[in-house]
């Protein structure tokens, strides 16, 4: 059976009633059982250049690779299933994409994006993401998040210092502790399951 006859996938971004426009970019390819959302950060328009790059890197290089093998496969070096490897290894790769290019052009200086990505197979997913863009199941009536924000708010619920209930008032919410292209290295903050 395909992918994408087990599958149904739909993606949709919109800019809300805060922002005047979307940095958001989204990328789906049932054929494989990928979906990727990246969420641009850094004015005018740099967010939305991050978060085209991030998507537009994760989602090629990932399909391409899907062509001749699975995500179930064995990595020969490392043991580890080949989705976990590829979310790691293309958010790493579009980390330096979008540092690079934030570093030679002085308009992108300071961009960045947040990402979350899932690879769906035999029955299971595998997770990528970086910063405070969630992944969520829903599981008959039950919505439940399965990633956990990297995020001074996140880390502060963490330590105790405050309550969920708390935290909904927070003017801490945007604060990223991690995103994709701000370091040379995503190192620690590439998060995959």
């Amino acid at each position: 059976m395909r992918i994408d006859e087990a599958l149904e996938i739909v993606c949709q971004t919109d800019s809300g009633i805060v922002r005047s426009h979307n940095e958001d970019s989204v990328a789906c390819e049932p054929v494989c059982g990928l979906v990727v959302l990246a969420d641009g950060m850094g004015g005018y328009n740099a967010g939305e250049v991050a978060s085209g790059m991030a998507v537009s890197v994760v989602a090629t290089e990932i399909k391409q690779r899907l062509i001749d093998e699975s995500p179930a496969d064995r990595d020969d070096a490392t043991g580890e299933e080949l989705g976990v490897l590829l979310l790691r290894e293309n958010i790493q790769k579009a980390n330096t994409s979008i540092f690079h290019a934030a570093q030679s052009q002085p308009q992108y200086t300071g961009m960045g994006t947040t990402i979350v990505s899932g690879l769906f197979y035999d029955n299971r997913v595998a997770v990528g993401h970086i910063g405070d863009s969630r992944m969520y199941r829903l599981r008959g009536e039950a919505l439940e998040a399965i990633t956990r924000d990297h995020s001074l708010l996140q880390e502060q619920i963490d330590a105790g210092i405050i309550s969920v209930g708390d935290a909904r008032m927070s003017r801490n919410k945007n604060l990223v502790t991690r995103a994709v292209g701000i370091e040379r290295r995503s190192g620690s903050g590439n998060s995959c399951a």
